[in-house]
């Protein structure tokens, strides 16, 4: 029974994981990333590297508006 009862864990554990592995799209991260500076939980952790772990994709630094 614990046999069976460690499978199940280790299956529903792999599912949830594939499921993370998509990316987040740019909005979902900077959203993320938005509630983690509200809640003050993003100590020293820069835009570029929060791209990076959090949210899955190359970083791509903040776009400068062009001044027209």
């Amino acid at each position: 029974m614990m046999t069976r009862s460690l499978v199940i864990v280790a299956a529903l554990s792999l599912c949830a994981t594939s499921a993370r592995a998509a990316p987040l799209s740019m909005e979902e991260c900077k959203a993320k990333y938005k509630a983690a500076q509200a809640a003050k939980t993003l100590g020293s952790v820069t835009w570029v590297s929060f791209q990076e772990t959090k949210c899955g994709h190359a970083p791509q630094p903040p776009q400068r508006k062009s001044k027209k």
